[in-house]
């Protein structure tokens, strides 16, 4: 009988190998990161106010877009959302389009403030029914107009507000996820628009929020640039990449940019060529990824998305694992009325944090 000579010292060392393979699997499952980005969408659109020849007519387009936000069934198609965050079991959430619609006495000088819509407490409420609890850490203002409404079953003053918000898990152990600072900021390069009662300029920012997981802090930016002007749409970018994307923590950058990612944008260009990686084209190469427009007036008509704007992009010590299209399947995804949550789909991403 042979005898077999054991070498405890290549044991050893298989085993302590073993063990390390053991403990940095281990310790990536625990610095996994998913983060999601919606565009809420504001319920109308405010081009034919804009466009629109006359006060009269200006007052009459107000009135007609607050019916299409109210049309739009905001409560239904928020619950809808909700769920989809809910799936997406994010940790941080970039939202845009959040609304806060308010109305007031017609020609009152005075700001209006009775409440009819707050995207933000609908979705937080319907969030709260599915047991899940999120926390506004950050939230920017930016465009923020009041105009008359007069018709379509509406006279007052009708306001509307602008908002970019990040929500972090509430229910998480402080240990695995703290919030340490917070940010917010607007654009200096606006569009500015000459209307028929008077010139206005359209906002448009970013928050952030810095965040410390598993002893890895890193930051996450939600942003929302400019829709109508290219120009002004890449200077906004610029100032973002410039302000608070330039920090050597490991930077996420969520929202709607605006900028088709797969026609090559300039916005888009601009954020690969300052070392940001894209998510989607990371994990899924081959698929598009459209997410925009899921409809274009009314959310009872679905049309086929043919532009990817809703973007997570990354830089620093960060890697991507998957990513997933929220709320664009058809049945599947639409409201109990039938409605599409949002003109756009959102995005969800499960990032790793390296050691």
């Amino acid at each position: 009988m042979r005898k077999i000579i054991v070498n405890m010292s290549f044991v050893m060392l298989v085993l302590a190998l073993v063990a390390s393979s053991i403990t940095v699997l281990g310790d990536e499952r625990d610095r996994d990161l998913k983060v999601a980005t919606y565009n809420m969408y504001l319920g109308t659109d405010f081009t034919e106010i804009i466009q629109s020849g006359s006060q009269q007519e200006v007052f009459a387009e107000v009135a007609e877009a607050y019916g299409e936000v109210q049309s739009s069934n905001p409560a239904e198609r928020i619950s809808s959302i909700a769920d989809q965050i809910v799936s997406s079991e994010a940790q941080v959430v970039g939202l845009q389009e959040v609304a806060l619609w308010r109305s007031g006495t017609a020609f009152d000088p005075n700001q209006a403030t009775i409440v009819e819509y707050d995207f933000l407490d609908l979705l937080l409420e319907a969030l709260e029914e599915r047991g899940v609890h999120y926390t506004p850490v950050s939230v920017q203002t930016g465009f923020d107009a009041e105009i008359p409404g007069i018709g379509a079953g509406f006279f007052g003053d009708l306001r509307y507000t602008d908002r970019n918000v990040i929500l972090v898990k509430a229910d998480a152990k402080t240990s695995d996820l703290k919030v340490l600072a917070t940010q917010t900021g607007t654009f200096d390069a606006a569009l500015p628009v000459n209307t028929a009662v008077g010139p206005i300029t359209i906002l448009r920012g970013w928050a952030a929020v810095d965040i410390k997981q598993r002893g890895k802090t890193y930051r996450v930016i939600d942003v929302h640039t400019e829709a109508y002007h290219p120009f002004v749409q890449y200077l906004q970018a610029g100032e973002l990449l410039a302000g608070p994307a330039t920090t050597n923590l490991p930077v996420i950058i969520v929202g709607d940019l605006n900028a088709d990612a797969e026609a090559n944008g300039a916005s888009y260009l601009l954020a690969l060529n300052a070392g940001f990686k894209d998510v989607w084209e990371e994990t899924n190469p081959t698929d598009p990824g459209y997410t925009w427009p899921l409809f274009f007036s009314d959310p009872a008509v679905s049309t086929t998305a043919l532009e990817r704007l809703d973007l997570i992009l990354f830089r620093g010590e960060l890697s991507a694992r998957s990513a997933e299209i929220l709320g664009e399947a058809i049945p599947g995804d639409l409201t109990t009325s039938g409605l599409r949550p949002s003109d756009h789909a959102g995005l969800s991403a499960e990032l790793i944090l390296k050691p």
